[in-house]
């Protein structure tokens, strides 16, 4: 997500393609808005390019990484970013406002967590959010935080040094608790390069940790790392290289935050700003091999194009989503919802986003939503799958949404932005009005 202190995904990998290729038409809008990824696409890249010549002029290390997405029930944080900043802000007293990277999940209707990284502080609710609890880890190794949040009780903290520090420390601690925060424990994992990512759990023994290992040329490598106990001890399985190896990961492309339907299959989407395709690549055994996958191109597009994937979610264990933006060297970007019914076995193009659109939220594979990132952050519904799309109302928000989700068709969450932070707002009547929760 283009969030304040980072540059929209899509910025970088114009960087990449060189003056020769103008930027997205819509450029304006995502550097504003921010797509939430984890989350992962153009703007994303080019923070990477910008931040890798100041880091190789002046520390000699790149400074870069990627995020986005939601898992099945549990899903993986929806909203959060990379800090490139490992010195912690001083921590205030009580709740306080969510300094970007922020991150929120929300479980139910009652219970759910947020973590601003620029704080390193997780909150906890009880009560839909009007009242939130510091329930983070107490003496925590302070620097860059990655959270995944699995259920009311269960959450994850990983936390890492790099990138930005000068020293050759790239070891992440890993902090673990079962209890909704009352207590946490430590496991480290010594890694030889790069920076947390994301986490993903599926339930509360088998998990993923990606390290992001830096951006090049509209490249970048990543390695997984599994665990099967909760993360007390993590094991390396697979790294992307550049060998065309069958079941490796290629070096090529910007990589989003998989998602795992079990402990042994799951998908990871990116963006590649050299055109050829979509980027999507499949796992069925935890994470060790990946292997394309093949995607048909919506009407017009033809068989190649320069896209990104986000918002990769399943609502169940057979229902799931994505969306997949082109973007031409004229006119707007044009986002397609792809859909899945048999547990990702296949996927298939399905209809166009209204223009300005580009994430979407959907709690079953009837009922979603999506944000006009032009039009006052105006939030859309759709029972039909996306077939249709009406106004519902407006994201009270200065400087873009960062994140939105729901639980229930009337109750959902977003993430704003404002100068001094990132609120909380909560809805419950489908998006049709909104209250300020926490706040700057």
């Amino acid at each position: 997500m283009g969030k304040p202190e980072e540059f929209d995904p899509r910025l970088k990998s114009y960087l990449h393609r060189g003056a020769s290729t103008p930027p997205p038409a819509d450029l304006e809008a995502r550097l504003i808005a921010g797509a939430r990824r984890p989350r992962n696409g153009w703007v994303l890249q080019v923070a990477a390019a910008a931040a890798l010549l100041v880091l190789a002029v002046g520390l000699g290390i790149a400074v870069q990484r990627a995020r986005q997405s939601v898992g099945v029930t549990p899903t993986a944080t929806p909203f959060a970013s990379p800090n490139i900043n490992p010195t912690p802000t001083p921590t205030p007293s009580g709740p306080y406002p969510l300094l970007p990277p922020a991150s929120l999940r929300m479980i139910n209707a009652s219970t759910g967590w947020a973590a601003g990284s620029g704080t390193n502080r997780i909150l906890r609710t009880v009560d839909g959010g009007s009242h939130w609890d510091d329930a983070g880890p107490r003496g925590a190794q302070p620097g860059n935080w990655t959270t995944f949040f699995l259920d009311a009780n269960d959450a994850w903290v990983a936390s890492s040094l790099q990138p930005g520090s000068d020293t050759p420390d790239f070891s992440v601690h890993v902090y673990r608790t079962t209890d909704g925060g009352k207590s946490w424990h430590d496991a480290v994992l010594a890694a030889a390069q790069g920076w947390p990512a994301s986490m993903s759990f599926v339930d509360s023994s088998h998990g993923w940790l990606v390290m992001n290992l830096g951006f090049a040329a509209g490249s970048q490598g990543v390695a997984f790392y599994g665990t099967v106990n909760g993360g007390a001890t993590w094991t390396k399985l697979s790294e992307a290289d550049t060998s065309g190896s069958a079941g490796h990961l290629p070096l090529g492309c910007s990589k989003g935050v998989p998602v795992f339907l079990n402990a042994s299959t799951g998908w990871l989407p990116g963006s590649c700003s050299a055109g050829g395709g979509p980027f999507f690549y499949v796992t069925r055994d935890g994470g060790r091999t990946w292997h394309n996958v093949a995607l048909a191109s919506p009407a017009g597009w033809g068989a190649t194009c320069m896209c990104e994937m986000t918002s990769l979610r399943f609502s169940d264990a057979r229902n799931g989503v994505f969306v997949l933006t082109s973007y031409a060297s004229a006119g707007v970007p044009e986002s397609v919802v792809y859909s899945t019914t048999d547990g990702g076995g296949s996927w298939r193009p399905g209809p166009s986003l209204p223009a300005q659109a580009y994430d979407v939220f959907f709690i079953d594979k009837s009922h979603g939503w999506t944000v006009n990132l032009k039009a006052n952050n105006s939030l859309l519904s759709t029972s039909d799958g996306g077939q249709h799309w009406s106004t519902v109302g407006a994201i009270p928000s200065t400087q873009g949404v960062m994140g939105f989700q729901f639980v229930t068709t009337e109750i959902g969450w977003a993430l704003a932005s404002e100068p001094g932070g990132e609120p909380i707002v909560k809805t419950e009547n489908g998006g049709q009005t909104w209250t300020t929760q926490l706040s700057p």
